[in-house]
């Protein structure tokens, strides 16, 4: 297709920007590629693009290079398509020029004028924690407010556009007023930190008592269950409902000592990194059937929202929790959801919850994935029982 003047200069300056991303920083080769393409591309001339050529003029390859016994064109047009989405997965998630190299061909398609997402309507903000650590929390939607207690693996600009989580907060903003906060030790908030239980409480009491007004909605999430079970034991006064998805009240119950050791033994071996082993295990454990995009933007999500050190301490932490007893004395309507093949926290987790907490009304899902994908059906379950349930006890 012909290229505007003005489109060619968008497309090389969006070229320099991804060059000069974190993504790309450390694979200069790939960035090279895709500038080559885009080149040709651009001057038309794609169609005369051949291994040969992109050997010779990119990967120092000579003239007597040979497609037939040596793949470098084939493995590194690969690695930019990963690159690639994964760059899309969190710097480049809001670029409005984009490039894509179709498997098969070397010939990118540019895309100019790729629409913005609704990732603008978030309002990302800090405060400080009483300890004096910086916390990030943000702010989307409107009506009645809903607080998410802070989990493990968050970054508040970059899951508002992962496909892992990004319609978690599209779809609970169209309802609600959401705030969420990265907990200490993950994303926007501060890392070098000392973290514990009684910490992430008071995190989350900082975050209320500066962004929400009167009685709420609290959500907890994996780990954050436990934290919003402890808080609105504390304080039932400002909860009008608590939900729980994913939780569970005691650690060294929900996982043995032999699988946190191999847990932590995966972290400190592949934290961030692109080992396919360790992607496969790991990303598998919340999303046993998801799409190799989710796959690349967990792997992503991995790097941005926490280091290899916080990450192991994280699992340190949640094996020692015990929220049982406190959960005996919650005192507002409770709804607890869970995945009935929860790979990750096993459903027993949810059926103790629900006979611990008084009157808690228990909803099992057809679902193996820790983290819900907007496609499963149990997704707008999930939804559906939460308005029922706010609905109901009004």
């Amino acid at each position: 297709m012909p290229y505007s003047p003005d489109d060619r200069d968008k497309v090389q300056r969006q070229l320099a920007v991804l060059a000069k991303s974190t993504t790309f920083a450390t694979a200069p080769q790939l960035a090279n590629l895709l500038a080559y393409l885009v080149a040709a591309e651009l001057n038309n001339t794609s169609h005369e693009l051949n291994q040969t050529r992109i050997a010779m003029d990119v990967l120092g390859r000579r003239a007597d290079f040979d497609a037939a016994t040596d793949a470098i064109v084939r493995v590194e047009a690969g690695r930019l398509r990963t690159k690639l989405r994964e760059y899309y997965a969190a710097e480049g998630a809001e670029d409005q020029i984009r490039f894509d190299v179709p498997k098969g061909r070397y010939s990118p398609k540019i895309h100019v004028g790729f629409p913005q997402s609704p990732a603008a309507a978030q309002q990302i903000r800090f405060l400080k924690s009483p300890d004096g650590t910086s916390l990030a929390y943000a702010v989307s939607g409107k009506g009645m407010q809903l607080v998410k207690a802070a989990n493990w693996l968050s970054h508040l600009e970059f899951d508002h556009q992962s496909p892992v989580w990004r319609h978690w907060w599209r779809e609970l903003s169209a309802r609600y007023q959401l705030i969420r906060y990265d907990e200490r030790g993950c994303g926007l908030s501060d890392w070098d930190v000392e973290f514990s239980f009684e910490s992430w409480l008071e995190d989350l009491e900082a975050v209320i008592e500066r962004a929400v007004a009167g009685r709420f909605v609290l959500l907890g999430i994996s780990q954050g269950a436990a934290v919003a079970i402890a808080y609105a034991v504390k304080h039932p006064e400002r909860v009008s409902h608590l939900i729980l998805y994913g939780g569970f009240a005691q650690g060294h119950l929900t996982w043995s000592k032999e699988v946190v050791d191999t847990i932590r033994g995966l972290i400190r071996i592949g934290w961030g990194s692109d080992h396919p082993i360790f992607r496969k295990v790991f990303a598998s454990l919340f999303r046993p059937e998801g799409t190799p995009e989710q796959f690349d933007s967990f792997d992503a999500l991995q790097r941005v929202s926490a280091s290899p050190e916080n990450a192991e301490k994280f699992f340190e932490t949640f094996y020692s929790l015990d929220v049982l007893e406190p959960a005996s004395r919650v005192k507002v309507p409770t709804l607890v959801l869970h995945a009935k093949d929860d790979l990750m926290v096993a459903v027993t987790q949810a059926r103790l919850l629900a006979t611990t907490i008084p009157n808690a009304r228990l909803v099992l899902l057809e679902s193996r994935s820790h983290i819900l994908g907007e496609a499963e059906p149990a997704w707008p379950r999930f939804l559906q029982e939460i308005q029922t349930f706010l609905t109901e006890y009004q």
